[in-house]
């Protein structure tokens, strides 16, 4: 064989195996990062046959240290599918995928912080929190929990504010640390006021102390029930429950008072209304009123002019007459309770 028939021999040769060697691109393995891990991308080498030299593109470009390098390094912290893209010198192209996603580790935590009544339990750690193998969980301080190795314990840290730290260990990652604070707000002391006795027909006001918000029961012989001091007229002896929340309207607490109420028939007559449409002292109110169905109202101007005249008066004047507010001013009544009751006399002023 001469030397120009053995040149040509090997150049056909070169041809042949560079024409018929399979072109293929190599992402490499999927991986699981530890938090704060990177992986490098890629095969050793990145892409096969076709003809050298190869350009390598991937994508998306998300943590990437390059996107033309055949083996760049992501630092993605979470899940994410790379493609790589090799072309070779005669443009031919072919692509590999590789998936990178955190290792479960990433997804766990001591959750978020929380706030509890006095005496109550919250549960630890986030949802995701799971028991599966290669995953170890250790809380601390242990005492106040069900279960100090739990993804989600149960604390119980009673009258004391805490902050819980857990370790999290997985395999092949180094320890992940995380805390949680579980704040205990105190019960609000509540207090209902002391216990009093009123004539029947009188009205008293309530004094609640201790909480933010306010609930009085039974309501229906109180006035503004969701207020600390509420205006009570009852007409049996009552005790009233108030139930106070601290500012959260999480926790709450109660108390009780008792209104002991003396029989009489004897009429209250208070001499001042507001009314101004705030449901306090909105309507002129007399004690007992309703024992004297025949009752007779009259009221007078300070020029001995009748304004208003009405049988039997049912606690209902608001200070408005066929429609017209009457001025703010000191007026005079004459109630006649009728059937021989005798007739009662004063002042009431309006006050707008």
């Amino acid at each position: 064989m001469n030397n120009r028939f053995k040149i040509l021999f090997t150049i056909f040769s070169l041809i042949s195996i560079q024409t018929w060697a399979q072109f293929t691109a190599n992402a490499g393995l999927n991986a699981n990062l530890c938090p704060g891990g990177s992986v490098i991308l890629g095969g050793f080498p990145a892409a096969t046959g076709g003809l050298p030299p190869y350009t390598y593109s991937w994508s998306p470009n998300w943590y990437l240290s390059s996107t033309t390098s055949p083996n760049p390094t992501s630092t993605s912290p979470s899940w994410v599918e790379y493609t790589l893209t090799v072309t070779d010198d005669t443009g031919a192209v072919v692509t590999d995928k590789v998936i990178v996603d955190m290792s479960y580790q990433n997804k766990t935590d001591a959750g978020r912080d929380t706030s509890i009544c006095e005496n109550s339990t919250a549960v630890l750690g986030n949802i995701l929190n799971i028991n599966s193998p290669g995953i170890t969980y250790s809380w601390v301080p242990a005492a106040t929990l069900n279960d100090p190795n739990a993804p989600r314990p149960i604390a119980s840290p009673g009258l004391t504010s805490t902050t819980y730290t857990v370790t999290i260990n997985a395999t092949g990652c180094p320890p992940k640390i995380d805390q949680v604070t579980v704040s205990v707000i105190p019960t609000p002391p509540v207090n209902a006021g002391n216990d009093t006795t009123i004539m029947e027909g009188e009205n008293v006001t309530l004094n609640g102390s201790g909480a933010t918000y306010y609930y009085w029961a039974p309501i229906n012989s109180l006035t503004y029930p969701n207020t600390a001091h509420p205006d009570a007229e009852p007409v049996v002896t009552t005790t009233y429950t108030v139930t106070g929340t601290d500012p959260t309207y999480k926790c709450y607490n109660s108390d009780t008072v008792r209104i002991t109420v003396i029989k009489s028939d004897e009429i209250v007559i208070y001499n001042t209304i507001t009314p101004n449409g705030d449901g306090n002292n909105d309507v002129w109110y007399m004690g007992n009123i309703m024992k004297y169905p025949n009752n007779v109202l009259e009221l007078y101007n300070r020029y001995g002019k009748l304004v208003y005249r009405v049988s039997p008066y049912l606690n209902d004047f608001g200070g408005t007459v066929s429609g017209q507010e009457l001025p703010a001013a000191t007026y005079f009544y004459e109630l006649n309770l009728g059937d021989g009751f005798g007739k009662k006399h004063g002042t009431l002023t309006i006050v707008r």
